[in-house]
């Protein structure tokens, strides 16, 4: 049984409640459900076929894959080929995960890990869609979708220790900043065994100061442990893929 989780107090009550006033007031980058404008498909090497992805292209930016999803998505494939036990019967939440590409490989690459892939209430029908899409014939699939408010309380659906957290692309709203390291740190409470990877590609200087705030709680390293050469070639593009770990 899994119960839900106090909002972590390693941020003030009243910072997160500025924040969430603030995202009320701002245009969120999230948008009404609409019809899938099409089906892509996205190669991850290591997996025996593409991963099938409806996405949405409507106004927002959740409900297409971005770089930092297939490059976390391509290390975790790469890894799982070298050491499986790194998936094998492990709890998974995947942080706006909007057409849950992360997720939906790890779900694919292993079938007895438990992945939950979460995002703002919009982004659900479209992430339950490409769980069929990908699953087609099984009656239940390691893949579930859950909506998570970054700076509020999860729901009880989720797992309250997971053993991996994900993130890929989550840095791009700056009104959400401090809701997102809220989540974070929630999620991984000081002393608890818990592997966060952590995947952004850089876009703007405002970027820097979720880092900043993201620091005083985490300490990051580059992923190292990635195929020969990969790491090279998506710096040279602007992503960058960290693991954290959490310090305070």
């Amino acid at each position: 049984m899994t119960t839900s989780r106090p909002v972590s107090p390693a941020l003030s009550t009243s910072s997160t409640s500025s924040s969430l006033d603030i995202l009320k007031s701002f245009a969120v980058p999230i948008r009404e459900p609409t019809a899938p404008e099409s089906e892509v498909t996205i190669e991850v090497t290591g997996l025996e076929k593409g991963v099938k992805l409806a996405v949405d292209a409507g106004p927002g930016c959740g409900g297409i894959a971005w770089p930092a999803g297939e490059v976390l998505s391509n290390y975790l494939a790469y890894r799982h080929g070298l050491e499986p036990d790194k998936l094998r019967d492990k709890t998974v939440i995947e942080l706006g995960s909007g057409t849950g590409l992360v997720g939906l490989v790890v779900g694919l690459l292993e079938p007895s890990a438990r992945i939950w892939i979460t995002d703002q209430e919009p982004l659900l029908p479209l992430m339950k869609e490409n769980v069929l899409l990908n699953f087609p014939t099984t009656a239940s699939p390691p893949v579930h979708v859950s909506e998570l408010d970054w700076g509020t309380t999860p729901p009880s659906s989720l797992p309250s220790s997971p053993d991996i957290i994900l993130a890929a692309d989550c840095v791009y709203f700056e009104p959400a900043f401090p809701l997102l390291v809220e989540t974070l740190c929630g999620l991984c409470p000081i002393g608890e065994d818990r592997e966060v990877l952590f995947c952004w590609k850089k876009r703007r200087k405002a970027d820097m100061r979720f880092f900043k705030m993201l620091k005083k709680h985490f300490s990051s390293s580059p992923v190292e442990d990635d195929r020969p050469g990969e790491r090279e070639r998506y710096e040279r593009e602007g992503v960058k893929l960290m693991r954290l770990v959490r310090i305070k």
